[in-house]
């Protein structure tokens, strides 16, 4: 049955990349659009089927109340395999920080797996290759999540919940980085999946 709702969940998202090519905007203009609106669009429909639009999950609105600053789309790609499917964008401020020199970026990975234990397999791959470098496990968020930083460099977190994980990025943290907008914005990620 899992395999039966993957398979009409990617027929799905092609025939919506179908309509997008015939009202001649190829798929980096309309994810340029869903990231300026700056909003999350889930219904009730995707939400009880378990699918999600991975194209508006994480908006350039997001990112930039994240970063504190104006920003752009700097890169975004879809992929989708035989267990996964794999959404990832990447948003770059649109200027060095004058108090560090540093220009943020926020890297955005977004994957649903046919099964859940695909999902809880990879999730804990990465996280014991993290172990020793100081992650700090999160017990309010999806079914599994963690907290890495170096305090000056990056902060990241990755969350699984059920057959959906994501990870959020920011390299580079300037004197505008939230961490409190970073950590709403993936809570309120998290209670949309």
């Amino acid at each position: 049955m899992k395999k039966i709702f993957c398979l009409a969940t990617a027929i799905l998202f092609f025939l919506g990349c179908d309509q997008s090519a015939t009202s001649g905007k190829n798929n980096d203009q309309l994810m340029q659009e869903q990231s300026k609106t700056g909003t999350v669009t889930h219904t009730k429909g995707e939400q009880s089927q378990g699918s999600i639009n991975p194209l508006s999950i994480f908006t350039l609105s997001d990112a930039e109340k994240i970063l504190g600053e104006p920003a752009h789309l700097t890169d975004s790609s879809m992929t989708i395999e035989e267990n996964v499917s794999i959404y990832k964008c990447a948003y770059t401020a649109n200027a060095k920080d004058p108090k560090t020199g540093k220009t943020g970026v926020i890297y955005f990975l977004f994957e649903q797996y046919s099964r859940d234990s695909s999902a809880e397999k990879v999730y804990t791959s990465i996280k014991t290759a993290n172990e020793n470098h100081g992650i700090k496990e999160l017990h309010d968020m999806g079914d599994e999540a963690y907290f890495h930083t170096d305090g000056e460099n990056f902060y990241f977190i990755m969350v699984r919940k059920g057959n959906k994980m994501f990870r959020i990025k920011v390299n580079k943290i300037t004197g505008t980085t939230s961490l409190d907008e970073f950590n709403l914005i993936a809570k309120y990620i998290t209670d949309a999946l």
